[in-house]
């Protein structure tokens, strides 16, 4: 159900995206109907946001509250809220221009599906750069498109990958598998497209369902076992760096998917399948870890190992300035020290940490190298049996699932809950705040 919110909640929950994720979200109206969109199969009770194009007054107070030294995010959701087309806000260009003359320099990230990037708009997107564009593309035919995306402008973004490059904007491209909709052909089809086109690399999707899900949305064990042999073999034929998410990761080597076109990692000679180990001396903790180290140094020196081969490059590239290095998400160190830090002010007995399925292993792993007091620590893998079907995210846990999973399991002193499946009231997808869990399940809750 659509969560109706006053004026002073919608403009709370719009600083809170801009302050806390530096996303700038803009509408709900979409001019497309995805068949993968994941609100179209929600069960009953989940609050989501139907938010109309923001006023003038809403985009400068998130405006003020955007962090500097990170990109500005437009295009993609923030749990509860139904994104939508950002290119189709009435004051799309204007909002873009107050933003570039605030934050010169500032790189923004734009999600769109595609069918405004006319010439006109590409031109005035030109003109705002830094800018990186993700094309949501799902297929490369106007066939495809109509199935996929109910889209009757196929044309106009079948022709914006190349025009992108013609004005020199950065872009990657994305793709939801959907073989049962589709085909397989469809998805190499577009896959090559997009390379071919100019895209710098490719996002490919696993759909999400529930269990309301229909059966052309729903994927088979095969599927996805199809979909890793895919990005195997693409990564040892092509050039362009394909990902998979959710990748299934579990284990934090920092194993490259591939490096972007032109940048500093290939004209040192980084390939897809090298594993960074040192940046300057330093060990990497994890993918996320080797990336931000390469990014925030001038001039990096990494030392690499590809096969049985242990060699060091050195990436010559500004200070916070892309380094081309193309890594699956993992875990950053600040994420963990912060957990860390929680058990350390607390110095509990015992530790209860809960997360969902998809990142059970890696947090694991992780933990387990951090060493104490992580390593002591009870993690504990949440099924989703509110959403059901494949949502195994964190993000998308209820207080209904985590009481569910802790029913047979003893109270602790300390539980701690993944923030992300909570808003800024503390409050989950059905509206239940993570407090109701004290007391019965913990002495003290805490969000990390």
């Amino acid at each position: 159900m659509q969560q109706k919110l006053s004026e002073f909640e919608i403009n709370s929950f719009l600083v809170h995206c801009a302050g806390r994720h530096n996303i700038l979200p803009l509408t709900s109206l979409c001019n497309v109907r995805c068949l993968f969109c994941s609100h179209h199969q929600n069960p009953p009770g989940v609050e989501s946001i139907f938010l109309p194009p923001v006023s003038e007054h809403q985009f400068f107070l998130m405006l003020d509250c955007l962090d500097p030294g990170r990109p500005v995010v437009i295009g993609e959701s923030v749990t509860r809220l139904m994104e939508g087309e950002p290119l189709t806000h009435p004051h799309f260009r204007s909002f873009l221009t107050q933003l570039r003359r605030r934050f010169p320099r500032q790189l923004i990230k734009l999600t769109t599906n595609g069918t405004l990037l006319d010439r006109e708009m590409v031109e005035f997107l030109a003109e705002m750069r830094p800018l990186e564009i993700t094309l949501s593309l799902n297929s490369a035919s106007p066939a495809g498109r109509q199935k996929l995306m109910r889209d009757g402008r196929a044309a106009v973004a079948l022709q914006a990958g190349e025009l992108l490059g013609r004005y020199g904007i950065l872009w990657q491209g994305s793709v939801v598998a959907m073989p049962r909709v589709v085909g397989w052909d469809d998805i190499n089809d577009t896959l090559r497209f997009l390379a071919a086109s100019g895209a710098a690399c490719i996002r490919l999707f696993v759909p999400g369902y529930t269990r309301l899900a229909p059966v052309a949305l729903r994927m088979s064990g095969s599927d996805r076992e199809a979909l890793e042999r895919l990005v195997r073999e693409w990564r040892q034929n092509s050039a362009v760096p394909l990902t998979l998410e959710p990748p299934g990761l579990t284990d934090l080597a920092a194993e490259l998917a591939g490096v972007l076109p032109g940048s500093p990692a290939q004209v040192a000679g980084l390939q897809a399948g090298d594993v960074v180990l040192e940046v300057n001396g330093r060990p990497v903790f994890s993918r996320a870890d080797a990336f931000e180290k390469a990014f925030a140094l001038p001039g990096p020196l990494l030392t690499c190992r590809r096969g049985e081969r242990v060699f060091t490059v050195r990436l010559e590239k500004k200070a916070r300035c892309f380094s081309g290095l193309v890594l699956d998400c993992d875990l950053a160190p600040d994420e963990l020290a912060a957990v860390a830090a929680i058990i350390e002010r607390h110095r509990p007995s015992t530790v209860r940490v809960l997360t969902g399925e998809l990142a059970h292993p890696l947090l694991k792993a992780a933990m387990q190298r951090w060493g104490p007091p992580l390593s002591r620590v009870e993690l504990v893998a949440v099924p989703n049996h509110f959403f059901g079907g494949n949502i195994a995210c964190a993000g998308l846990l209820t207080v209904g699932d985590m009481a569910r999973a802790l029913a047979e399991l003893k109270p602790v002193d300390l539980l701690l809950l993944p923030g992300r499946a909570f808003d800024m009231r503390g409050r989950d997808l059905r509206g239940e705040k993570y407090s109701a869990l004290a007391g019965k399940y913990a002495r003290a809750v805490e969000l990390v």
